[in-house]
């Protein structure tokens, strides 16, 4: 696919994900979500530095919209998962594991930043253990040859425990994420010092600094160093555009591998 046709389809299917959560989202009244079993953020601290606007059906705007980064980016790795790479193991349903799982974040932390309610947090959570899942499950397929089936079998029943975790203990779920998260850099590290893949860890190592940077901004903006309540400039959001521009380049060092020495 040249260019040019794929940034009009990555446009439509973004502009048609977008449209359809925010209609739905802006058309809940503020008194549903007041309905529903808050997040647990509400019962502790507070939900990070953006004010929340209890009276709105989008309660807190910036951090909701500027989720949608995600579903760009996913948008644009589905777009283009037809395009495998030569003799690499990132196969078409791989990549758009990883795009529609994009998506899921954007939408998951649209509900949740638009609600604030466990239902919410829920989902926005469940996009991050399902990206950080399939890092994990992929780096294990491709170090120890699994077969795509016995891959599919081993992250499906993973993200379904991830869940039933998230439910039972969520005040585990961000530490859960990191230790997930971690493993799974640490086993692609491993298979790439054990099987010497032609990759480009360029990506690699850009992504891992844009996500800790996004981290960083996570931290000024939760603990309210880095806080300006009532700004559509808030830290979370940034939080938001940052992560999904490392899992573009997440996306691009898997592309591209091509063959064992």
């Amino acid at each position: 696919m040249n260019p040019a046709r794929h940034l009009v389809f990555t446009l439509g299917l973004s502009v048609l994900i977008i449209t359809i959560s925010v209609a739905w989202l802006s058309s809940i009244p503020a008194a549903t979500w007041a309905s529903w079993q808050p997040a647990t953020c509400l019962q502790v601290e507070g939900c990070f530095c953006e004010a929340d606007q209890s009276t709105e059906s989008v309660r807190q705007p910036a951090n909701a919209w500027s989720s949608f980064a995600y579903v760009v980016v996913g948008s644009w790795i589905l777009v283009g998962a037809a395009v495998a790479t030569a003799g690499g193991p990132y196969q078409p349903l791989i990549g758009a594991a990883v795009g529609v799982n994009a998506v899921i974040i954007g939408v998951g932390s649209a509900f949740y930043h638009a609600s604030l309610t466990f239902t919410g947090q829920f989902f926005d959570i469940l996009g991050m253990y399902l990206l950080a899942g399939l890092m994990l499950v992929y780096a294990l397929q491709r170090l120890l040859g699994w077969s795509l089936t016995r891959a599919v079998g081993v992250y499906v029943a993973f993200s379904v425990a991830l869940a039933i975790v998230q439910v039972v203990w969520p005040d585990t779920r961000r530490y859960l994420f990191a230790l997930v998260l971690l493993v799974a850099l640490g086993v692609e590290l491993i298979y790439r010092r054990r099987a010497a893949p032609k990759i480009q860890t360029l990506w690699f190592h850009l992504g891992l600094g844009l996500f800790a940077l996004a981290f960083l901004v996570w931290i000024l903006d939760t603990t309210g160093v880095l806080c300006a309540p009532n700004s559509l400039l808030q830290g979370h959001a940034l939080w938001h555009l940052l992560g999904a521009v490392a899992v573009a380049c997440l996306h691009l060092y898997y592309r591209s591998e091509t063959r064992h020495d």
